[in-house]
């Protein structure tokens, strides 16, 4: 095999395992109450998605995430998993999970903790992130090295950011950045919205608004199309590396309601 041939294909691997990891800037991904469903009084509503990932038209598999309620009031739970191609399994593990539980009143997500396991048995990718927000601080691990650090209202992880952007979008409001906890590092990312689009895809058919953003210092730009049908779930995301699109998340499934933990 060429050695560029060779490259694209490890490439291709990583790329489930990087839109799980919350360390490698994923695009952003929002869940939402979706027509039909009935909504909680945060304005949410328990769902699940599938989407299908490519890398420069190259299928890695399949990303699923979900958004359901947790045991107390106003505690949601968003979880993604990744069922990957047997090229992708090269680098990702069909047994990697993330899970982020968050308290969303009135309107404001506030992340309580995020946990993703890399499946592997070693874990080197691992991450554990606790919000204290009475003392204002965030601590956990990650890749085997604690971290503990100041923390300021108004700061998401990089899932709850996902719940955040839903919530700001269903308001009418068009943000202009957030602040993200990954991992051990605070980023800086920046929002501006792109107009709107009918998007295809195989679940459907969909009237969208597009959305992107960038983290401050980053060549990477991601853009999302989000359904206003479906409660402003994305039905697309593309991110984009100087300019060229590298990867590419299409909706195939969606299921709305009652989602049990851990399903």
């Amino acid at each position: 095999m060429k050695p560029w041939a060779d490259r694209r294909l490890r490439t291709l691997a990583m790329l489930l395992a990087m839109l799980l990891a919350p360390l490698h800037g994923p695009p952003a991904m929002a869940a939402g109450a979706a027509s039909g469903a009935a909504l909680d009084a945060a304005g949410l509503a328990p769902y699940k998605a599938r989407y299908q990932v490519s890398y420069r038209g190259i299928s890695g598999g399949v990303l699923e995430t979900s958004l359901h309620r947790g045991t107390a009031q106003g505690q949601w739970l968003y979880e993604s998993r990744a069922f990957p191609n047997l090229l992708a399994r090269v680098a990702v593990s069909p047994d990697a999970r993330q899970r982020s539980t968050m308290d969303v009143t009135q309107g404001t997500v506030r992340p309580q903790t995020l946990v993703f396991d890399d499946g592997s048995d070693s874990g080197v990718k691992d991450v554990r992130m606790t919000f204290d927000w009475r003392e204002g601080r965030v601590r956990g691990e990650s890749k085997g090295k604690a971290f503990d650090l100041a923390v300021q209202p108004g700061t998401q992880d990089s899932t709850s950011v996902q719940v955040a952007m839903l919530l700001e979008l269903a308001a009418g409001h068009e943000p202009k950045s957030f602040r993200i906890q990954n991992g051990a590092r605070l980023e800086e990312y920046r929002y501006w919205p792109e107009g709107r689009a009918t998007v295809v895809t195989p679940f459907g058919k969909f009237e969208t608004v597009i959305w992107a953003s960038q983290r401050d210092g980053s060549k990477r730009v991601n853009r999302v199309w989000h359904a206003p049908s479906l409660g402003y779930v994305p039905v697309q995301a593309i991110q984009y590396n100087k300019g060229r699109p590298d990867v590419q998340m299409r909706l195939v499934g969606l299921e709305r309601g009652s989602v049990p933990a851990g399903d």
